[in-house]
């Protein structure tokens, strides 16, 4: 075969970098096979012995680390690189990568160190223009298109009919011969007499090594057990290193400083996770707390444009970018049936009737289709074909279903045979295209949005426009566009998606707030929709971003939820407000918890008090009035128990299912959990006014039969009774009268009471009401904020007023090994135990932290919530963490790395080829998930 190219000729500009690489390989990630025989075969022909390879080839799989500036990598190793090779087919051509490196290397290197591989399609060299015909060759890059790209016509490596590219095989590794001669600056046949002697030289070598190690073969065992144990070594390095990469690379993919999504990142950490020797569950936790929200993540195989839930919420239909309409399951995320195939172009829109039995969709092949949502048959097969359809809507009695399309028309169809009753041109312009269409409760009005930034309210009754028509002021001449329109349940407020977020009064069509979705002016609203109960709105925004707000203050409710890589196109609450779906441009459908990933708004606007019930099931917080339970697997509010007395109140699960309540004027009644109902009447405590108003503190025992109060304004701490009201015993008093007492905390066998003083801690035997050893402090006597006994009983944590976390042995009042646990830069107002040494606390830092207290060090990175932490909890199981905030909000959050958690999340396993490239060929391939599929290559 003739050589490639001829011999090299001076650059094109002056190369002033060292030339590090001898090729730089530029290709598409589909052509990742064959570019890997290209590099290995480089690797080795030609290669001497000794030589760890034959020629240096930058590929930026097995070369370029993660770094926030990808193609200022891509042009330095561009730069460095002596010649460039360019894998051409037709995925290639439409790469703009390749397209970028082929040009930059033109512009700054010249023609001659350019060699090009064919790995698919055609090329077809135009002579009249000096270039690749661009309508004959679908596999060159636009840039070898333009004329006079190249001055005659290249010669170029056809690799086509070599698959799987074996290095080894003699027709592909003849051709890489003839690819590697150049850069050898030598001819072909002698690169191969070359490789051909060396080859012999190592059979010969390897024959000779093979006698001396048959002479030695005493020798060689003992020799082999010295290897084996240095091989094993190296393997452990090689994995260290390997899990040390995964965990970096992870954690800066998902923060967004790295690109690859959250979905390789997880890949990663799982990876990481199970090659380690001893696994690290702190990348796990941190990427557990940091997607918490997120229920799955979906591959749609195509970019998806809307999406919609089933009436019933149990299914989620996409509109998707490959002409097809696809059903999932809501609760499981695994597809439904086949999908919905008809449309002759990207389906726009997809909407559910409210019986759920049928599925309208719209695609820019001008045709709105019908479908039998249970099996999936065409219930329209030849639909009208009219201008391109981009928005879809069904009436909520079902009597109608509305689109909008590109031009500018209002169309209504007959639900069941898909006829079309009436077309009526909402806006004056025609060349105007509607972006979006919706329902108000009634079924009479739609509301109509545009690229004009005017929305228009359609009565579908009148067939006339309805007063009022809303305009949506744009930036100097140009109009703003109107991307996405909402009405919500009560159908009094309009929600319109543009640069921002707006509300408008569907009555008065007067502007009640425009909410800013993000700090760049180039953020846009691209996707929203009204929680079912109207007190919600979620915002998708072109940059992936997803967004909850509060509707009726317009405020941010959490933080903003990332994890798609490309423009959120769809979003939609499931009925019952507890699960989010979203669309994406990066071909993916998430799952998202609306609720239990979401801060909760409890009863007051302080919250002083959080805590697990002992079966795990519910959460309760409490304020100055009542107190807020929640189903914690659901994250739904239950009915509130509104507490007799006046003050903040305390509370406490106790045995038999039941709460006590007590508040600060000494009122104490006992509530049943299950059914929020008191249970008898409440008691009075004697504790005076004054004492109140400074502060009094609760802790109650968990059998329900005490409970113990400490004050703020004379340091006495007290036992009652719960049935009666009655003083046990009495107060428990330190000498210094002025000690206040911040924080008390029963044993779990209910026989010690901690309580946390000006001073320290001090110990209390609830029997003899005498306390137990001295004082427990560090050197600066600083107070204690916060205290909870382990629940073996033989650890009190104490929260100090400098941040830090004290741990002592309650026998002996010493503290234990790594103690205290520093990390807090303000008082620690919340400490809970979990299980075994896990531990939480939260301070006003505004911050949870999460510690293992056998080692000292925290389990996951700082949790930042919206204000400083007043409690903290950890449910029984220790699975979850729960914070308390005086901005009257409780954050939920995983509290032990669980690796099936971030499973849970994914659809697949990676592949093997992604192991490969992502994890290292060097280790074998581990099924990081057991229950999901191994994803194909």
């Amino acid at each position: 075969m003739a050589e490639v190219t001829r011999a090299a000729q001076p650059p094109a500009a002056k190369q002033t970098k060292p030339l590090d690489f001898d090729a730089f390989l530029s290709y598409t990630r589909r052509d990742r096979p064959v570019v890997s025989g290209i590099q290995q075969g480089l690797h080795h022909i030609g290669r001497r012995l000794g030589q760890l390879r034959a020629l240096r080839v930058f590929r930026d799989d097995t070369d370029l680390t993660a770094s926030p500036d990808l193609w200022g990598r891509i042009t330095e190793a561009l730069d460095r690189s002596r010649f460039l090779i360019v894998t051409l087919s037709p995925p290639a051509a439409a790469s703009l990568w390749v397209n970028k490196e082929v040009s930059y290397w033109l512009e700054r290197r010249g023609r001659e160190q350019l060699m090009l591989v064919l790995t698919a399609g055609h090329l077809h060299w135009d002579q009249a223009t000096a270039r690749f015909d661009p309508q004959a060759s679908d596999a060159a890059p636009p840039v070898l298109t333009e004329r006079g790209s190249l001055p005659s016509e290249p010669l170029f490596i056809d690799v086509t009919d070599d698959a799987p590219w074996d290095y080894h095989a003699p027709t592909f590794r003849d051709k890489i011969t003839a690819l590697a001669a150049p850069i050898h600056g030598k001819p072909k046949d002698q690169l191969a007499s070359d490789d051909l002697r060396e080859q012999r030289r190592f059979r010969r070598l390897r024959t000779a090594a093979i006698t001396g190690l048959i002479a030695l073969t005493v020798v060689a065992v003992v020799a082999a057990g010295i290897a084996v144990a240095q091989r094993q070594e190296a393997i452990r390095r090689l994995h260290d290193a390997t899990v040390a990469r995964l965990d970096a690379e992870g954690a800066s993919m998902l923060a967004g400083a790295t690109p690859g999504g959250d979905e390789r990142a997880v890949q990663e950490l799982l990876a990481a996770h199970a090659i380690a020797n001893r696994p690290d569950g702190v990348p796990i936790l941190n990427a557990q707390i940091a997607r918490f929200a997120t229920q799955k993540i979906l591959d749609a195989s195509s970019s998806v444009h809307q999406l919609a839930y089933s009436p019933d919420g149990s299914r989620v239909a996409t509109a998707d970018d490959d002409g097809t309409v696809r059903q999932w399951d809501a609760a499981t995320g695994k597809p439904m049936g086949s999908p919905l195939k008809g449309h002759a172009d990207n389906v726009t829109a997809v909407e559910y009737a409210p019986d759920g039995q049928t599925i309208a969709s719209t695609s820019f092949d001008g045709t709105m289709r019908l479908w039998n949502a249970g099996t999936g048959a065409a219930l329209n097969p030849n639909p009208m074909r009219v201008g391109g359809l981009t928005a879809v809507a069904v009436s909520p009695d079902g009597r109608m279903v509305v689109t909008g399309g590109n031009d500018d028309t209002l169309r209504i169809w007959d639900p069941h045979s898909g006829q079309l009753r009436l077309a009526h041109q909402v806006f004056t312009d025609n060349r105007v295209a509607i972006s979006d269409v919706a329902f108000d409760r009634t079924g009479n009005l739609v509301a109509v949005s545009g690229n004009s930034g005017t929305v228009i309210i359609y009565d579908t009754t009148t067939g006339t426009s309805h007063a009022p028509t809303i305009t949506v002021p744009g930036l100097g001449p140009f109009p703003s566009t109107v991307w996405r329109v909402a009405f919500s349940p009560d159908g009094h407020t309009i929600a319109l998606g543009s640069d921002d977020l707006e509300l408008w009064n569907a009555d008065t069509g007067t502007l009640i707030r425009a909410i800013r979705v993000g700090t760049a002016r180039v953020t846009t609203v691209n996707a929203l929709a009204f929680s079912p109960d109207g007190h919600r709105i979620a915002t998708g925004r072109n940059d992936g971003a997803l967004q909850l707000w509060d509707a009726d203050s317009g405020a941010q409710i959490g933080p903003t939820l990332t994890g798609h890589t490309g423009m959120v196109t769809g979003v939609a609450f499931s009925p019952d407000g507890e699960q989010i779906a979203t669309a994406s441009q990066d071909a993916t459908l998430r799952l998202w918890n609306a609720t239990l990933g979401q801060p909760m708004r409890g009863p007051d606007p302080v919250l002083l008090h959080v805590a697990f019930s002992p079966d795990g099931h519910r959460l309760a917080a409490s304020g100055d009035n009542a107190v807020q339970l929640w189903d914690i697997v659901s994250g739904q509010p239950q009915p509130s128990l509104t507490a007799s007395g006046s003050g903040p109140k305390s509370f406490g699960f106790v045995d038999g299912g039941r709460i006590v309540i007590a508040a600060a004027d000494g009122t104490v009644q006992v509530w049943d959990a299950s059914t929020g109902q008191p249970v008898g009447q409440p008691v009075h405590i004697g504790i005076a006014q004054q004492i109140a108003q400074r502060g009094v503190h609760f802790a109650f025992r968990g059998d329900g039969r005490e409970i113990a109060s400490g004050t703020e304004y004379d340091g006495a701490a007290q036992l009652w009774d719960v049935a009666t009201g009655r003083a046990l015993g009495q107060p428990m008093t330190v000498a210094a009268s002025d000690n206040a007492i911040y924080a008390l905390a029963f044993s779990p066998d209910g026989h010690h009471l901690a309580a946390g003083y000006d001073d320290g801690v001090r110990l209390w035997n609830t029997d003899t009401g005498q306390p137990e050893g001295t004082v427990m402090a560090d050197p600066r006597s600083l107070p204690i904020m916060g205290v909870a006994f382990s629940r073996d009983g033989t650890v009190v944590a104490a929260g100090r007023e400098d941040g830090a976390v004290e741990l002592r042995d309650t026998g002996t009042g010493r503290p234990i090994r790594n103690s205290p646990l520093v990390g807090h830069t303000s008082h620690a107002f919340g400490v809970a135990f979990g299980v075994g040494d896990q531990l939480a606390s939260g301070g006003s830092d505004a911050t949870l932290r999460l510690w293992d207290t056998s080692t000292g060090k925290p389990t996951a990175a700082p949790l930042t919530v919206s204000d400083s932490v007043t409690s903290v909890a950890v449910s029984p199981h220790g699975r979850l963490a729960a914070a308390a905030s005086v901005d009257g909000t409780v954050r939920v959050s995983p509290a032990v790395a669980d690796p099936s958690q971030l499973c849970a999340k994914l659809s697949t396993n990676m592949s093997h080829q992604q192991w490969r490239d992502w994890v290292s060929p060097s280790i074998g391939y581990i099924t990081v998930c057991p229950g999901l599929a191994v994803a194909p290559d």
